[in-house]
């Protein structure tokens, strides 16, 4: 039995990514305490809707916004595309681009703390059993990179006590109860289900626009015909 629950364990992507935030989060917990407040699992609301944020780390050098990927294989994307893929043994997977986010994650910590963009630093983090191969200059990285990227960062932004007062906001500001968790859940299976929808009409999900054939550096890919206002991608 606990080899069977071990097997499943290595392919349920829920199971993968419980692991891969632990793994972090086991990371994080080596950052000294009193420079750096670290947050876990956070479930917080604002007026974009409720978003889940793996790790924020506080500090007196800007607030770290950490998403975690527990994946293999090669990662292949852009800054801008809509979706990355994961390519393993010839088998590729589409996922949304962690960059963006990321991104939705700042924009909610930034409308609870009422701070500016420039206050966040957004790092990406993936599995050592893949290949990072992303076109970004920001901060996608892998885990044993965690603590020399955030440590690379020494200007002073915050008082200590405007750290305690950030971390203490942000974690009265998540929810996390079961109730709602589960309403988070069905938010983002719906907006999934509409974009399929929208993407199998040929019509960009975000702009309304045609999604036209364009070639790209690892092949093929469906884009938004109303580029560059809008960027949008799929795979095909």
């Amino acid at each position: 039995i606990a080899y069977v629950a071990y097997q499943l364990g290595k392919y349920d992507p829920q199971i993968r990514g419980a692991k891969g935030e632990r793994r972090v989060a086991d990371i994080l917990r080596r950052l000294p305490e009193d420079e750096y407040k670290v947050l876990n699992n956070l479930l917080v609301q604002s007026r974009f809707g409720t978003t889940q944020i793996d790790h924020v780390v506080v500090s007196v050098h800007g607030i770290f916004v950490v998403e975690t990927k527990n994946y293999s294989g090669w990662i292949m994307g852009s800054e801008h595309g809509e979706q990355w893929t994961k390519n393993m043994y010839g088998h590729k997977y589409s996922f949304r681009n962690p960059l963006k986010q990321n991104m939705a994650h700042i924009r909610a910590l930034q409308e609870i703390l009422n701070l500016s963009r420039d206050k966040f630093i957004s790092i990406v983090v993936f599995s050592q059993h893949s290949t990072i191969k992303v076109n970004t200059s920001q901060n996608v990285i892998y885990t044993s990179d965690l603590l020399r990227v955030i440590r690379q960062y020494h200007s002073m932004i915050f008082s200590n006590q405007e750290l305690e007062q950030i971390a203490f906001v942000i974690h009265n500001s998540s929810n996390n109860s079961k109730e709602q968790r589960a309403e988070h859940v069905e938010q983002i299976r719906k907006r999934v289900r509409y974009n399929q929808s929208q993407v199998q009409k040929g019509i960009c999900p975000r702009c309304g626009g045609k999604l036209i054939t364009r070639n790209g550096r690892y092949g093929q890919f469906c884009g938004c015909s109303n580029y560059p206002k809008c960027r949008y991608t799929c795979n095909l």
